[in-house]
């Protein structure tokens, strides 16, 4: 979806066929091939362009007199799908995103919608758009948080089933939001950096500042990660309680009825002289023998808090 950008004097959309008057800054969103058609760079650094625009990655790189890069960016709402992928080519006069969808053009007339381009650059532009990709992800991080302690209790709860399978759920998001967190970080630092100085000392305090704020957003998203670890750990613990809960219970059933399987064995064996086996009243007597034991024995047990 082609689109054209001019500074008049703030971000405006404008027709594909609007003349560039000389020396005038615009903002492009292109695909690939037409890209090649603009003439910009030679074919190793259109060839690479072309590369970044379909890879999974966050990543920059830095050209005498331009940069090239692309974004991975995972979709907030399904974080474990494929991330929107697109890259961009800057240098003084443009700024041209190669985008296969609508990505870019919808972040690029948010941009223009609320005029937050207080300079008319190219590289203001970007910084923009770059912080737009993360404006709202401290809530976003917040709600996870929330649906986290929401699983906590659920172990809590010993709902072990339906809490493991968010667990899970939850350390691949928290995973993926970090990488892309990480190597928007070092994108952004090295935008701050300007080594080929095609930036304004301002213009590379703003990816400065940019990087601060990611790196908020990285160490929030690693103490989610912690949060999913001791989760993890969590659960494992009352899985170890129920366990021994359980076996507790068997050894109870077992030391319950031992003294039952002595008194059964004695008297299995048949020997032709053992007392008790011709009285009249031995079986009925050997019945209350059996429950007297149980009987005591339950109340030791509860006395000892076993039961």
């Amino acid at each position: 979806m082609a689109e054209k950008y001019l500074f008049r004097p703030h971000l405006t959309a404008v027709p594909l066929d609007e003349p560039v008057e000389a020396g005038e800054q615009v903002v492009e969103v292109i695909s690939s091939q037409e890209f090649a058609s603009l003439g910009l760079g030679d074919a190793e650094l259109q060839d690479a362009l072309r590369t970044l625009s379909t890879v999974e990655n966050t990543y920059l790189d830095v050209y005498p007199e331009s940069l090239i890069g692309s974004f991975a960016v995972p979709d907030k709402h399904h974080v474990l799908s494929d991330p929107l992928c697109f890259a961009f080519y800057l240098d003084k006069r443009h700024l041209i995103f190669i985008d296969e969808r609508d990505t870019c053009v919808k972040l690029l007339d948010v941009i223009a919608k609320q005029q937050v381009v207080k300079r008319p650059t190219v590289a203001h532009c970007l910084f923009e758009f770059m912080r737009l990709l993360v404006k709202d992800d401290l809530v976003f991080l917040a709600d996870v948080e929330d649906r986290m302690e929401d699983v906590e209790e659920q172990i809590l709860d010993r709902c072990g089933n339906v809490a493991n399978r968010k667990m899970l759920g939850f350390r691949r998001r928290l995973l993926r939001i970090d990488t892309f967190y990480q190597q928007l970080v070092d994108m952004a630092g090295t935008l701050g950096d300007n080594e080929n100085k095609l930036l304004s000392h301002e213009e590379g305090r703003l990816f400065q500042s940019l990087e601060k704020t990611v790196e908020r957003l990285l160490k929030r998203s690693q103490t989610l990660k912690e949060y999913s670890l001791q989760l993890r750990e969590l659960y494992q613990t009352q899985i170890d309680i129920q366990q021994n809960e359980t076996m507790q219970w068997f050894t109870v059933i077992t030391t319950l009825f031992a003294p039952l399987t002595l008194i059964t064995s004695w008297f299995g064996m048949n020997f032709a002289n053992m007392p008790g086996l011709d009285w009249e009243w031995g079986y009925p007597a050997m019945i209350v023998l059996c429950v007297v034991i149980v009987a005591v024995e339950l109340v030791i047990f509860k006395r000892k808090k076993w039961l």
